[in-house]
């Protein structure tokens, strides 16, 4: 067990690391929260923490960052879903321009 916890601390501060980066981002206007960089530190973060929190056993801490980790998810799938109906909508839009 004691090799395991300075492996759970390391896996932690990462995620910490992940969670300040991407909000200290978002709050300095250097990302939006339309961003694949915000949204992957976000992902990144919470899946350590949800790591961190298997053994021993957290519940409260597993739920949160489980669902914040699926949040994340959700986000980059609507970020590609925006950008795949921009796509569609400019080659469509540069189609019927030329008369195609």
């Amino acid at each position: 067990m004691s090799e395991a916890v300075p492996f759970l601390q390391t896996v932690s501060i990462i995620g910490s690391a992940f969670f300040i980066l991407g909000f200290g981002a978002l709050n300095l206007g250097l990302v939006n929260s339309e961003s694949y960089s915000y949204q992957f530190a976000n992902i990144f973060g919470a899946l350590c923490f949800t790591y961190t929190a298997i053994r021993p056993f957290n519940a409260g801490l597993f739920i949160t960052e489980a669902v914040w980790a699926l949040i994340g998810v959700y986000g980059v799938w609507k970020i590609v879903s925006i950008a795949k109906k921009r796509k569609q909508a400019a080659s469509t839009g540069s189609n019927t321009a030329t008369g195609s």
